[in-house]
């Protein structure tokens, strides 16, 4: 399994990271789960997938109040 760690620092660096590792983790875990059709497998990759989500939504939060002057509303 590729080593991917939940939750972590809210840094550039550490949001690529995991990027990269949760890619990696969901090449490998999420195609096994669904090609042996294994609800505990499937469980647990989708339960990373909610960590990553919200790992990632609130490194946005915290550019979108540090780096507010790129917030583009229209998009």
């Amino acid at each position: 399994m590729a080593d991917y760690t939940l939750g972590g620092s809210l840094t550039l660096q550490n949001a690529i990271e995991k990027n990269v590792r949760f890619a990696d983790f969901l090449n490998t875990r999420m195609a096994h789960a669904l090609e042996t059709q294994d609800p505990t497998e499937l469980h647990y990759v989708l339960a990373q997938l909610d960590d990553f989500h919200s790992y990632m939504w609130r490194y946005y939060k915290k550019l979108a109040t540090e780096r507010s002057e790129r917030m583009n509303p229209g998009v």
